[in-house]
């Protein structure tokens, strides 16, 4: 058992990656375990929402609704309110900071050191009984002077993807000393994927260089799964090529993110009942990844607004203090009418993200008198927070608010702003139901054709 000077007092236990506090002992999730301690080490600091994707999810490619999601399930086992916050803080337009008391180590008991100790002399006579049973031959053998630059460079990709760069020039010498080896050159797309920046100058040179590194790792092995999803995210978000990124997300395929991935691939072209198929598949296989809530997204996204009610309504028990289940439920009130519920879920999220008192009156005043087009003007005329309510970041935010007061020709200049970010949302503008009133624009459906479905032009 763990142990407490304080009742009431958190200790994290490490090994059980468990909180206690004299009264009552919470398991926590990987992400949950991995959010804590990153707000734990940077207590009473900000720490913002590009860190803690970095730091928890890594290279994996996820949604700010992720972190909410990793959020609210650990304020519920520390039964903290994010109105009136005693552990986490929300700081708008920014992250999170740690605001409670400091959370003391667990000591081990005297059990269990002797189970430790147990547990070592185990070890100690497995690993000299291995060493001693014949070894079949392994598929990649990784020379001894190479096994250390090797193991630290997957070591800071997995773990410290704020120092890509040292990993990269330890690869990089991996590579130029053994250049066959496949799993070293794997690692090095991987963190170069990690490091892509579309606003950076020299982006098209990396992109290329990627995929020349991709190409070379296929040549040899073509099955290889992880590159080829590395490589149809490269082609699908970095080139915004749907036609020929499809032959690389079925190669990826069974794996949980290549489900995940190609989910999201076939949502962006309007194909709802395979998207659906493929993510259900992911969640089966991991169940810690993007919420349930990503079911009805993608009726959301299908126009299918009373089935995405449905599904987000199985969910309500579980969900109430999860901040994309509101954004969902705005969405599809507002789809189907019901502004006064779209204008209750919208101030929730504003609430959520640090809006005052203040803000929030002129926003319902707004509402009163022009409807859900006085909201909208107001947030994209008179929002000073700019902070992501459901409508993602600037620019898309502004190109989705353009379009719900009718301004067109701002709304198209605004996801060209979007396009040229590199914003992910770009993607499935086609496919959402949000910017409906453009698709009868020429303009908008030319973007979408140069930029979205390009290679199937002839």
């Amino acid at each position: 058992m763990l142990k407490t000077t304080n009742k009431g007092q958190w200790v994290i236990n490490h090994r059980q990656l468990s909180l206690e506090n004299g009264i009552k002992v919470v398991e926590l999730d990987s992400k949950q375990y991995a959010l804590l301690v990153l707000l734990l080490k940077f207590k009473h600091q900000d720490v913002s929402k590009t860190q803690i994707l970095t730091e928890v999810w890594g290279q994996r490619v996820v949604s700010e609704d992720a972190i909410y999601v990793a959020v609210n399930g650990l304020r519920k086992l520390l039964g903290d309110d994010a109105k009136s916050p005693k552990y986490i803080k929300t700081i708008s337009g920014v992250g999170y900071r740690w605001v409670g008391p400091p959370i003391v180590e667990a000591l081990p008991s005297v059990l269990d050191s002797y189970l430790l100790k147990a547990v070592f002399g185990l070890l100690v006579v497995a690993l000299i009984l291995f060493w001693q049973l014949p070894r079949a031959p392994v598929s990649e053998q990784i020379p001894e002077h190479l096994v250390e630059p090797y193991n630290q460079a997957r070591y800071i990709i997995n773990n410290h993807p704020t120092e890509l760069d040292t990993a990269i020039g330890l690869l990089q010498n991996v590579s130029v000393d053994s250049p066959d080896l496949i799993e070293p050159l794997y690692w090095l797309a991987k963190a170069q994927f990690m490091r892509l920046n579309p606003q950076e100058s020299n982006y098209a040179r990396d992109k290329l260089q990627l995929e020349s590194i991709l190409q070379r790792i296929l040549k040899a092995q073509p099955k290889h799964k992880a590159a080829n999803l590395l490589f149809a995210k490269l082609v699908f978000m970095g080139g915004m090529d749907v036609a020929n990124a499809e032959s690389y997300f079925h190669k990826s395929l069974p794996s949980s993110e290549g489900h995940h991935m190609y989910g999201q691939y076939l949502l962006a072209q309007g194909k709802v009942q395979e998207a659906l198929k493929h993510i259900k598949i992911y969640q089966s296989l991991d169940p810690n990844g993007f919420s349930s809530e990503s079911v009805a997204w993608v009726y959301m996204m299908s126009s299918e607004f009373e089935q995405a009610h449905t599904a987000l309504e199985k969910l309500r028990p579980y969900s109430d203090s999860n901040r994309f289940y509101h954004v969902c439920l705005r969405a599809i009130y507002e789809q189907l009418g019901e502004h006064e519920l779209a204008l209750n879920e919208l101030m929730w999220v504003m609430n959520y993200e640090g809006y005052s008192e203040e803000e929030l009156n002129a926003v319902r005043h707004q509402f009163n008198d022009h409807g859900m087009e006085g909201v909208y003007q107001w947030l994209l005329y008179q929002d000073t927070r700019r902070a992501d309510v459901g409508h993602y970041s600037a620019p898309m935010s502004l190109a989705r608010y353009a379009v719900a007061i009718g301004d067109n020709q701002l709304a198209l200049h605004y996801l060209e702003q979007s396009r040229l970010a590199g914003q992910y949302a770009f993607m499935w503008v086609g496919a959402d139901p949000h910017f409906s009133s453009l698709k009868k624009d020429k303009r908008f459906n030319e973007m979408i054709d140069k930029y979205i479905l390009k290679s199937n032009k002839s």
